[in-house]
């Protein structure tokens, strides 16, 4: 599932997809500095988001890696 960016420009509509939100907005923004508007990102789920309601887009959670915990206590030896 991905993130599609719908844009008017003076040839048309253009529609780009983006595999997260983030990179969604980046395309959204040269989009709009390329002189398009009307700019709308559809999420994944069907929900459309105007230029002026990307503050509420959701964005993709970010992953902590994790880390391995080793045992601090040593057995004993003999």
């Amino acid at each position: 599932m991905s993130f599609s960016i719908k844009a008017k420009c003076q040839h048309g509509e253009l529609i780009h997809r983006r595999k997260t939100a983030e990179a969604a907005l980046k395309k959204a923004r040269e989009m709009s500095r390329a002189g398009c508007y009307d700019i709308y990102i559809t999420t994944p789920e069907g929900r459309d988001y105007h230029s002026s309601e990307f503050a509420e887009l959701p964005r993709t959670p970010k992953v902590r890696p994790v880390r391995k915990s080793h045992p601090t206590h040593k057995p004993d030896t003999p």
